[in-house]
């Protein structure tokens, strides 16, 4: 007898005696704290209106559509067991509300709830997991064994955590679930099991759209899954392809040792998308900004990618749109042969193995400090103000390293990425200008004239810094960088205060740090009378207002006393000399304090969180660089030798990459 197209509307009841397959090909359970907490609030929000609602019959909350397919090989002549097609985000999430509401004794009616709940199997995923009921431990460290289960712990922590902060009766959730009295209908048969499913019907529940495909339809489950789509979001090509790579059920030979090595397979892709999804290494290759749902997206694109180029030598006729969202689905489907003969078990291990090697690769990159640091330095230099390096352009210059990563030794490889970099930092050494032809260079180049080029010649130094360790753990961190957007120019020593736009309060705290720190260098005493005069007008609003260039003559009196001390010349104020690399909120609070107020103020905000302080941003403002006998002559100020120390610094490293450019 062939099976029928069934398509109703289910109890979550009716759901509680089934047994449901996620297959190994299906998308990994990817639900976040606020997709729990937006369920549990609507159906808090659907008990509320039948509370205050009349007319209750055939009112229900519908969760979107659970499509099934019957597994012919797991199935038995007293159990059936389904494959679940679409919907296994929702029916996970149900579980794992239903073991959370287990506990609940408040209802006498909890049925089998009581003893169990549906059985639910991941493909790919140890059942003792679910068996265990490990994720209410709430383990993390046993759970991110697999990125799944980390995700289903976190779900069921925030489901306690929605019922602990919205203090919501646990009853009135279950009742909706389950009506009070469906476990009545064990037992029941003919006319008394018609009027009390009569009577559940009549109850204000949570159902689902049951959708159970006919298995005489389809050859596979792949290819119902392939064709789903509930007018929601579509499913991504790198979940179409993740299909066609570990889809059992169209081998005719060997299954069970297909299963097995598709099992396998499956684990190792979700340890790969695992290791992607680690903030230091994604942000090597991608900027924060780059949204794809699976990171193993990327290793896939370059892939499929070149596998397209290569069909194209001896397929000229195809004609696919690299554009196109669908792309490597439609290059992994030609290449498997799905529409031709083939050894298709052949096909796809020849393909996984391809993305084990890219796979490995980018790895590689990742555990080598050199390749790390200077892959990440080199796109982050190419993205940084490059307003037409699109992901198009990222995308071909990843390829490009990977193609000179394949043909060459270590040594060369290393050596192409510092050309690369060279060619984005260089600076010539003398500059045209309407005066003539002047010096520029590392040693000239200012604030003013190209901030841009500071701004990367400074993040190279950073980089530097820790990739020169030569430590696997020590990594410079691109994430943050871009997080915080690390690309203001603050100025070591301060420039001197301006007061256009600038508030009462803040030259009040201007005044209040200059005349200590005067007192601290013993020059209070010269600059008394000054500082009593200032006061006066920045105490009295209309007097300031008056007085302000008076105010702002004494204002330069006392910047003038800190430059000379500090040996600054305006020539050097805004050069490499007297730069570094900080947020802009982060400049901003750094104002135009001395040199160990400023310290003070990075350490503060870093350790709260609000940035990122670069290592040699650090080091600066801890003299880091400066000679040790010198260093703490004058530890408020920037001096002159603490410049030339802290520029040989910048030089030996820009001197470095320099030596690979070339204008070839």
């Amino acid at each position: 007898m062939e099976e029928q197209r069934v398509l109703e509307i289910k109890h979550v009841a009716d759901l509680l005696d089934m047994h449901f397959h996620i297959p190994c090909y299906q998308r990994g359970y990817r639900w976040e704290s606020k997709h729990i907490e937006d369920l549990l609030d609507d159906l808090y929000n659907f008990s509320v209106q039948m509370s205050e609602t009349t007319n209750k019959q055939g009112k229900f909350y519908c969760i979107q559509p659970l499509a099934v397919l019957k597994n012919r090989e797991l199935s038995t002549s007293a159990q059936a067991v389904y494959d679940v097609i679409d919907g296994q985000q929702r029916l996970t999430t149900l579980y794992l509300l239903l073991s959370y509401l287990q506990n609940t004794r408040e209802a006498n009616y909890v049925g089998k709830l009581a003893s169990s709940i549906f059985s639910l199997k991941y493909e790919s995923r140890d059942s003792d997991f679910f068996n265990n009921m490990e994720f209410k431990e709430g383990d993390i460290k046993k759970a991110i064994r697999n990125i799944d289960f980390f995700y289903m712990t976190r779900a069921y922590k925030a489901i306690e955590s929605w019922f602990e902060r919205t203090g919501t009766n646990k009853h009135k959730i279950l009742k909706l679930l389950i009506p009070e009295d469906y476990h009545c209908l064990d037992g029941l048969e003919g006319e008394e099991l018609r009027k009390m499913k009569e009577l559940n019907d009549k109850e204000n529940d949570v159902r689902f759209i049951w959708y159970k495909v006919p298995a005489e339809e389809y050859t596979d489950s792949i290819e119902v899954f392939s064709q789903l789509n509930y007018g929601k979001t579509a499913l991504t090509a790198t979940e179409l392809v993740k299909a066609l790579l570990f889809q059992c059920d169209i081998y005719s030979k060997d299954a069970r040792l297909m299963r097995e090595i598709s099992f396998r397979r499956s684990c190792e892709w979700d340890a790969m998308e695992k290791q992607l999804q680690d903030p230091f290494m994604w942000s090597m290759i991608m900027p924060k900004d780059t949204i794809f749902p699976s990171h193993i997206t990327i290793v896939l694109e370059l892939v499929f990618t070149k596998l397209y180029n290569d069909l194209l030598i001896t397929n000229q006729h195809l004609m696919f749109d690299q554009n196109s969202s669908d792309f490597i689905y439609q290059v992994c489907n030609t290449c498997l042969g799905t529409n031709k003969d083939g050894d298709y078990a052949k096909n796809v291990t020849e393909i996984w193995e391809k993305i084990q090697e890219t796979y490995t690769a980018l790895y590689n990159w990742y555990k080598n400090p050199d390749t790390y640091h200077l892959i990440g330095l080199l796109l982050w230099l190419k993205e940084y103000k490059g307003k037409d390096f699109d992901y198009h352009k990222r995308f071909t210059l990843l390829q490009e390293m990977m193609e000179e990563y394949r043909k060459n030794i270590k040594d060369v490889f290393i050596k192409y990425l510092k050309k690369e970099i060279a060619a984005i930092i260089h600076l010539e050494v003398s500059k045209k200008t309407k005066e003539g032809v002047i010096p520029w260079g590392l040693k000239y180049i200012n604030y003013n004239d190209n901030a841009l080029q500071l701004i990367r010649i400074l993040v190279v130094f950073n980089v530097e810094d820790i990739r020169k360790q030569q430590d696997e753990v020590a990594k410079f961190p691109f994430h943050l960088l871009r997080k915080f957007n690390i690309t203001s120019l603050e100025h070591i020593h301060p420039q001197n205060l301006i007061l256009d736009n600038i508030k009462l309060d803040t030259l009040k705290t201007w005044l209040s740090v200059k005349e200590e720190s005067l007192k601290q260098l013993k020059k209070h005493e010269l600059y008394r009378d000054d500082i009593i005069k200032l006061r006066s007008f920045i105490n009295d609003e209309a007097s300031y207002k008056e007085n302000k260039d008076q105010a702002q003559s004494i204002i330069n009196r006392i910047d003038k006393e800190f430059d000379d001390l500090a040996n600054m010349s305006e020539g050097q104020m805004h050069t490499l000399y007297n730069m570094a690399l900080v947020d802009i909120y982060t400049n901003s609070a750094l104002s135009n304090n001395l040199l160990d107020i400023k310290r003070d103020i990075l350490r503060s905000r870093q350790e709260q969180g609000e940035t990122y302080v670069l290592p040699s941003t650090r080091k600066v403002f801890s003299k880091f660089y400066s000679r040790p006998q010198e260093a703490n002559i004058l530890p408020k100020l920037w001096t002159k030798s603490d410049r030339e120390a802290y520029f040989v610094a910048i030089e030996q490293v820009y001197n470095e990459f320099d030596s690979y450019y070339s204008k070839d």
